[in-house]
């Protein structure tokens, strides 16, 4: 079928997002089947059904892949990157941090994540290594550093303690639960969200105001 009749009544780059997407699919199921060492970008491109230059008009290699699914399902998911701070502080921290970390839950229990999680555990964090998990990571704390500031100015939460700190403190322990309870063929999503309560409300017990607190 001739180019311009197939992309006919096609929103314009609606398939270069269908194949990125697609993309990223069969790496993450190959990654996982096989490991990153013993997947090839001819792999890759079969499994999607294009030649393997078409990757390149997507991603700079095999390695640029990986590093993609880290930014999207890694230490910290793009669904808490893109939190609102205004609605966030507009109420309480007990209000406002159980939310966000059923956010992040949520996410994490999805099948790709999962799957990917199993993928993290055996591969790393590829090239970046340690680097690049700690850069992502930051990034999802200085999102949540503005809610966190207003808390602070409203004496909702202790002013002796840094943002960064507890900021730190809350994500860090989630990781653990995320990778016992949540990989692939071997989850446990209630003992996940049990033990993530569990943290949350000691994790508040130790950042709130006694005065603001619920009793």
């Amino acid at each position: 079928m001739p180019e311009a009749t197939r992309r006919r009544g096609r929103p314009p780059g609606r398939d270069g997002g269908e194949t990125r997407k697609r993309l990223l699919d069969a790496a993450l199921q190959l990654f996982a089947a096989q490991g990153f060492d013993a997947t090839t970008v001819r792999q890759i491109a079969a499994a999607v059904g294009v030649r393997d230059p078409a990757i390149y008009a997507h991603f700079s290699g095999k390695q640029a892949l990986y590093d993609a699914l880290l930014a999207e399902m890694g230490p910290v998911s793009l669904q808490v990157h893109d939190i609102d701070a205004d609605e966030i502080t507009a109420g309480t921290p007990h209000e406002a941090v159980p939310r966000i970390v059923d956010r992040l839950l949520d996410a994490w229990t999805q099948p790709r994540a999962q799957l990917f999680a199993s993928v993290l555990l055996r591969e790393g964090a590829g090239e970046r290594g340690l680097r690049g998990l700690a850069e992502l990571i930051d990034l999802a704390r200085t999102r949540l550093a503005v809610p966190f500031v207003r808390w602070q100015d409203a004496g909702l939460v202790r002013g002796d303690l840094s943002v960064d700190q507890m900021t730190w403190e809350l994500f860090s322990p989630l990781h653990i639960a995320r990778f016992l309870y949540l990989r692939s063929h071997d989850t446990d999503e209630a003992a996940a969200r049990r033990v993530a309560a569990e943290h949350v409300a000691f994790f508040l017990t130790c950042v709130t105001t006694s005065e603001r607190s619920p009793s």
